[in-house]
């Protein structure tokens, strides 16, 4: 009797151990790239992200392309190819448009992992009818400063209007020796954000909400009517950190890291890297400050800019059935609020996957302290959510050769003015 229940159990490990020999020799091995890695939170892709999921299906391999480049470069670079990367970022952007018009992404509608995003979230993602991409958060504006270097020059609280932070850039710059500002001015979204700034604090209360945003998509905003704008840029330039209009968000990290700038304006999505280069730089936590940038002046409310982050979408490419099923699970395993939680955490953003928890979510604590002034105050919409590539360039363009003191300010809106004339959505 012993022998045959032994001879059972050994019969039933051996069909065990077929049957999980079969279900992993059922799946073709399939590699996946996927662009959807940033440099601020690569070493979370690499060290986390990547062999977690690779250990959870050991028959996708899982490629990040594309870190680093610009993501219009990149992108055009592929589709030209007709070498689509399995998963994209995604932006309201021209070229993505055109992505969607051409059916090469798959409508995320009807996703259960879509029912866990705002339903304002899937609007801004919405174009044709077709949710072409889901948002990794939140995005807005921030000025980050090294308070260390502020009180060095005088100052022991942030300032609170833009005559004030003129005349703190203007302390730094001649008790300190350190260059009061930069910003990323390589990339597009962050190059345009001081000017979109200047623009909701000069013009934002005259026009109201949304106004700004839908006659510079019609190509009617006239920057000219507003002297304010070049006036305020003016004052601005030449405190700027030397090589500004080159820079990308690493090296602004950077630049603060070593103590080369008080204060960077930047998004929020960086916000962990750069909080942490200030904390190093200051050598102590305490002297880290974020802050909504204080454009505004003495008494009146300050406008930001915001947008829905970047967004996932995934590919339509035509590819195998293994293919297309591998696509599919990394998809949805993304936006599980556990995975998830990798890519909040390591870029310190506010969430909007309604699925995380409030134990699964870590911002740092200069930005989880003004989250709810952001969400109180007024706010005009980042440049990628309204122009054209080739205003985009143009504009990009002219400002960096105003960061770079070789353009005057004045100069450089008439040209913008009339870019934005040429070249808009409605044209």
């Amino acid at each position: 009797m012993k022998k045959n229940i032994l001879a059972l159990l050994l019969a039933l490990v051996l069909l065990l151990s077929l049957g999980a020999g079969y279900a992993e020799e059922e799946h073709e091995p399939v590699v996946l790239q996927v662009w959807i890695v940033q440099t601020d939170w690569q070493d979370a892709w690499d060290m986390e992200m990547k062999p977690k999921f690779e250990e959870e299906y050991p028959w996708i391999t899982v490629e990040a392309v594309g870190v680093g480049e610009a993501n219009t470069d990149f992108i055009l670079s592929r589709i030209a190819a007709e070498d689509l990367p399995d998963v994209w970022q995604v932006d309201n952007a021209e070229t993505y448009y055109n992505a969607v018009d051409e059916g090469m992404l798959v409508d995320l509608s009807d996703w259960e992992v879509a029912q866990n995003i705002p339903e304002s979230y899937r609007d801004a993602f919405t174009y044709n009818d077709q949710l072409f991409g889901l948002t990794q958060g939140s995005a807005f504006s921030v000025l980050f400063a090294n308070m260390a270097i502020l009180e060095e020059a005088g100052w022991t609280e942030m300032p609170t209007n833009w005559d004030e932070f003129i005349q703190c850039c203007a302390d730094i710059q001649e008790k300190t020796g350190i260059a009061p500002l930069t910003l990323a001015g390589d990339k597009t979204t962050n190059c345009w954000m001081l000017l979109e700034l200047i623009i909701g604090n000069v013009a934002g209360d005259e026009l109201g909400m949304g106004v700004y945003e839908e006659q510079f998509i019609n190509g009617t905003f006239d920057f000219l009517a507003y002297p304010e704008i070049a006036e305020r840029l003016a004052e601005v330039a030449p405190y700027m950190l030397t090589g500004t209009g080159s820079m990308t968000e690493d090296d602004v990290t950077a630049a603060m890291t070593d103590g080369l700038a008080a204060m960077c304006i930047a998004g929020n999505w960086t916000g962990a890297n750069i909080c942490s280069g200030i904390e190093t730089a200051a050598g102590d936590a305490s002297y880290v400050e974020a802050v909504l940038p204080p454009f505004n002046n003495e008494g009146a409310q300050t406008w930001i800019s915001v947008s829905p982050e970047t967004a996932f979408g995934l590919s339509n490419a035509e590819a195998s059935p293994e293919q297309v099923e591998a696509r599919e699970i990394f998809f949805n395993w993304v936006f599980q609020p556990e995975n998830f939680a990798i890519i909040q955490n390591a870029r310190g953003t506010v969430p909007v996957l309604e699925t995380l928890t409030e134990d699964q979510i870590v911002l740092p604590e200069a930005i989880s302290e003004i989250v709810p002034d952001m969400n109180a105050a007024p706010f005009v919409r980042m440049g990628f959510n309204l122009w054209t590539n080739e205003f985009m360039d143009g504009a990009c363009t002219i400002l960096k050769d105003v960061y770079g003191g070789n353009k005057d300010a004045a100069t450089a809106i008439e040209e913008i003015d009339a870019l934005l004339e040429q070249y808009n959505r409605a044209a």
